[in-house]
């Protein structure tokens, strides 16, 4: 039931209870007030009768208004002045007569006086009565008022109590006023929720601020690690291409890094984990094969030595992975690995006229310390020859969808491929990003190299 029906019986309950019990006191003071009264005037009728009678009244007459008596009796009242032989007195005099049977005889008839002005003490009594109920009546009203306003306070103190208890810190307590009333129990209910709501929403925007500043430092760091070298050898183009995430990334980078004897080392990677730890995976996985590149190992020593490093730093369950391409001078020889990279380097072979898929095995950097490592890396030999080109990117490409939900697919990631083999990585990036409508979910990494034609 609810608080206002709870009141409104509750109220009618205790005035229906007041009032019988005010009307019994009343009904039982006035029918004794009533007997006394009565009581008191005969006697105070009898008494004043016989102050005149001892007197000496001088009888007579009674002029006045007539009472109504049974048949043959006639009462007579008024108020007057008997004479007396001590003087005046007033009174009210009732003159009773009794008619004789015989109606030659004279009929009976008596005087009897009262005092012309009653006792008070009737009165005031009957007042002390009124007042006493009414007081009783007030009394209770204000008692069940009072409590009705506890049983209400109450649970709204327990409420105050308990979102202030949240206010400091104590986020597991919760606002409870099961067994009120219902408007009560729905307001601690709706409080209870909107409590809630306001906690998680401050604990969304913490975790919004700091993926936030996770993605800020994440560009700021990717922004600060370009590639060493954009430069091939004579007669090639080497072109790289970044594209940030528009959240926090996946920590994919592109390295271009030029070699002592006029080659270029290629290399598109991708990390297991986002946000900063991505990005730091990122910086030591590019620090370590930068590293053993510029020391002039090949590629895959330069992969073995970042496994072996990455294994020693890093906790279990991270790692990264990388598509190394090494040409190795102006003559066309190249090699190529892939450290556990899942997205394919695509040739445009100019001898056959067509697109080549190349995925060489491996496993991820840092899984292993080195011995299965290097037993599954495969190195393949490339030699290119004028009109050859090589495109390497992120595995990321193959999961991308647009804003309506389409998937780019594996059909999708070969004519991106083919344009950028053919007009170069601008006019891929164009046309990527009409197709996506804005900036991917995750960090995209591709490298280019084209040997030009004669």
């Amino acid at each position: 039931m609810g608080l206002a029906g709870r009141f409104t019986i509750g109220l009618g309950l205790m005035a229906t209870a007041v009032a019988l019990v005010a009307g019994f006191i009343l009904w039982k003071g006035a029918n004794k007030l009533s007997n006394q009264m009565a009581s008191k005037s005969r006697a105070e009728m009898a008494r004043k009768t016989g102050e005149i009678l001892a007197s000496g009244p001088r009888e007579g007459t009674i002029q006045g208004r007539n009472l109504s008596a049974p048949e043959g009796v006639t009462i007579q009242t008024g108020q007057v002045n008997v004479a007396t032989e001590k003087g005046p007195i007033e009174a009210l005099v009732y003159q009773i007569s009794v008619a004789a049977e015989d109606p030659t005889a004279e009929g009976q008839r008596r005087l009897l006086y009262a005092p012309v002005r009653g006792t008070a003490d009737a009165g005031q009594e009957l007042l002390v009565l009124i007042v006493m109920v009414c007081g009783g009546l007030v009394v209770a009203t204000v008692i069940f008022g009072a409590v009705s306003a506890r049983r209400v306070a109450a649970p709204l103190m327990d409420m105050v109590e308990d979102v202030a208890a949240i206010s400091r810190g104590r986020l597991d307590r919760h606002i409870h006023a099961e067994g009120e009333a219902k408007e009560i129990t729905f307001l601690a209910r709706a409080v209870d929720r909107m409590v809630r709501d306001l906690v998680k929403g401050q604990q969304n925007r913490r975790d919004l601020e700091q993926r936030q500043l996770e993605a800020e430092s994440l560009r700021e760091l990717r922004r600060n690690l370009k590639p060493l070298s954009s430069e091939g050898p004579a007669g090639w183009d080497v072109d790289t291409l970044q594209l940030e995430a528009g959240g926090p990334g996946t920590g994919d980078f592109v390295d271009s890094i030029g070699g002592a004897e006029g080659g270029n080392t290629l290399v598109v990677g991708s990390t297991a984990s986002r946000g900063m730890p991505g990005a730091l995976l990122m910086a030591m996985t590019r620090a370590y094969l930068r590293g053993a590149i510029q020391q002039g190992a090949s590629a895959a020593e330069a992969c073995g030595r970042t496994n072996a490093s990455l294994n020693r730093d890093l906790a279990r369950g991270l790692y990264a992975s990388a598509m190394v391409l090494q040409l190795q001078g102006s003559d066309g020889k190249a090699e190529m690995v892939s450290a556990g990279h899942k997205a394919p380097a695509v040739r445009w072979d100019a001898a056959a006229g067509q697109l080549r898929k190349i995925q060489p095995n491996g496993i991820a950097l840092g899984f292993d310390e080195g011995a299965i490592f290097t037993g599954s890396l495969e190195v393949v030999h490339l030699d290119l020859v004028p009109g050859d080109a090589l495109l390497l990117f992120s595995p990321g490409l193959f999961e991308l969808e647009n804003a309506a939900g389409r998937g780019l697919g594996e059909a999708g990631v070969y004519t991106l491929a083919k344009i950028a083999l053919e007009q170069g990585l601008g006019v891929m990036e164009q046309k990527l990003t009409a197709f996506l409508g804005g900036p991917p979910e995750g960090d995209l990494a591709f490298a280019l190299l084209r040997h030009r034609s004669a």
